[in-house]
């Protein structure tokens, strides 16, 4: 089979991705997905791309390309154009040296990694469900945008314009996200300041056991926990034609499952939930951000149900007998955190003043002491031995539907089953199945010398290498076992077959 790979990148960020490369490429690696099976959260993406650099074209001090610029991966088998990866350049490594190789290394990343640089600070999120906290946790990342040209950056050279200037859109990434099945009654009031908005997108898609990946485009995908329940489509089968697989009997299996949830208490309206201790100085004509961190007695969060007020004195001098000042002083509230408060304090003076009172009253929002749901299948610990974890989910406080997840989450594992961890392919023998099939498909496996008949999987992650100027394209997809065929699907499965169980999920 004829395969084209192609690798362009976008040096206008325009979108365009105008300069191709495929001359000078060498050798294609890239990942994307989940790395194990029944996990909620995908590993960054990466690629490596290694390309012969005898001009320094690809060296970064002698020709621009900088960090932050969009890569793409692609193929063509004659038939269609696929896009396999798209990212952001991360670092580049040239060869150094007249007489070296004179190869460089492209390394390229998905944006996850400016998420967990971004701080997750958005307000405490009551009644919510998990897209809708994704969306939110995400409108507060700094990221580099997949298209700059022709818009303001100010004092940035090339971009610095006045006339003609383009105000970025409010919309900065390509989201898919599916709608949650579970209402959050509150959100956010165990992050700590220092949690990034991968962390917690991480905890929200885990106490919805859902999953969440970017794909080969770019695009943010959030997948519900019904997802993998409802698609039945096959995108491929495979009888003993794979080049490999990797396959174990019995290690996927779960009896006994301890489910953490924390229940929440709202404390009373207008309680005081910070103040200063000591005096603070205000230097003359200044001003002065501060962040409030809400901690209860043994320095754990306090969520900010609701904000009530802010009482502040100034004083001209630091003893409290002091005159008190009123004029040309103030303490604005620049943001309402999840745990947290942003103010500024002003002195438009011309002397310093001192802060000798400051108070903050609201409704806090306390969470308790984990309750461990516990679900377990004796005759299986009888049978097999005891196999058991742990699973912790913070925005989780209904115990009903923790009780659920839990005899789910054992339902499907209780007893041993053969499980393919991951099947490996030659695409130029396998055709277009090996380069459309990607993140979240499902197909269906089997291997005679194990006796692994017909089983389904969904493909949880992808990894590539081209070599030998295209001529090689081997390519691994981790997998993780199809559960539909077990349970119940309303308007779907047969009732009386007993083979199937009714899902509590």
């Amino acid at each position: 089979m004829s395969i084209r790979y192609s690798v362009a990148i976008d040096r206008g960020n325009d979108g365009r991705f105008a300069d191709v490369i495929d001359q000078d490429v060498l050798d294609l690696r890239w990942r994307l997905g989940l790395r194990r099976a029944y996990d909620s959260m995908a590993d960054i993406s990466w690629a490596r791309i290694t390309v012969r650099n005898p001009r320094g074209a690809f060296s970064p001090e002698r020709n621009r390309l900088d960090s932050g610029m969009r890569v793409r991966i692609q193929s063509d088998d004659g038939d269609q154009v696929r896009s396999h990866f798209t990212g952001v350049i991360s670092h580049v490594e040239p060869d150094a040296g007249e007489f070296g190789r004179k190869q460089a290394l492209i390394h390229l990343r998905d944006i996850q990694p400016w998420l967990e640089e971004s701080p997750a600070r958005v307000a405490l999120q009551v009644d919510v469900t998990a897209d809708q906290v994704i969306r939110a946790l995400l409108e507060g990342a700094v990221i580099r945008r997949a298209v700059i040209a022709d818009f303001c950056l100010i004092d940035v050279s090339g971009y610095n314009m006045i006339d003609h200037a383009r105000i970025f859109p409010p919309e900065q990434l390509t989201l898919r996200l599916e709608r949650g099945k579970t209402r959050f009654a509150y959100v956010g009031d165990w992050w700590r300041e220092g949690a990034s908005i991968r962390e917690a997108i991480g905890e929200i898609v885990s106490s919805e056991r859902g999953r969440f990946y970017v794909d080969r485009q770019g695009a943010l995908v959030f997948l519900n926990r019904h997802y993998t329940l409802a698609r039945k489509i096959l995108a491929a089968q495979f009888a003993d034609d794979m080049s490999g697989l990797s396959y174990s009997y019995g290690d996927q299996r779960l009896n006994r499952l301890t489910l953490l949830m924390r229940p929440r208490e709202i404390g009373p309206r207008a309680s005081l939930l910070w103040q200063l201790q000591g005096t603070l100085r205000l230097e003359q004509r200044s001003e002065l951000p501060l962040t409030l961190r809400l901690m209860d007695e043994q320095s754990q969060p306090v969520g900010l149900l609701e904000f009530e007020r802010l009482v502040s004195r100034f004083q001209r001098n630091p003893e409290n007998r002091g005159y008190t000042v009123s004029e040309g002083v103030a303490v604005e509230v620049t943001r309402l955190g999840m745990t947290s408060v942003d103010i500024r304090l002003i002195n438009r003076r011309r002397r310093a003043v001192y802060l000798t009172l400051l108070q903050l009253y609201g409704t806090p929002l306390y969470r308790r002491d984990p309750l461990e749901i516990v679900e377990s299948d004796g005759e299986g610990q009888y049978l097999y031995g005891l196999k058991q974890f742990t699973l912790d989910l913070p925005a989780l406080s209904d115990i009903a539907t923790a009780r659920a997840f839990a005899a789910y989450e054992v339902a499907r594992r209780k007893h041993p089953r053969g499980h393919i961890h991951s099947l490996r392919l030659d695409a130029r023998e396998q055709g277009s199945v090996a380069l459309s099939a990607t993140l979240f498909d499902r197909i269906r496996v089997s291997e005679s010398h194990t006796g692994h008949q017909a089983r389904d999987y969904f493909i949880i992650g992808e990894e590539h290498h081209v070599g030998d100027g295209g001529a090689q394209h081997e390519l691994e997809w981790t997998l993780e076992p199809a559960d539909s065929s077990r349970f119940v699907i309303v308007d779907d499965s047969r009732i009386d077959d007993p083979a199937e169980a009714l899902a509590p999920y």
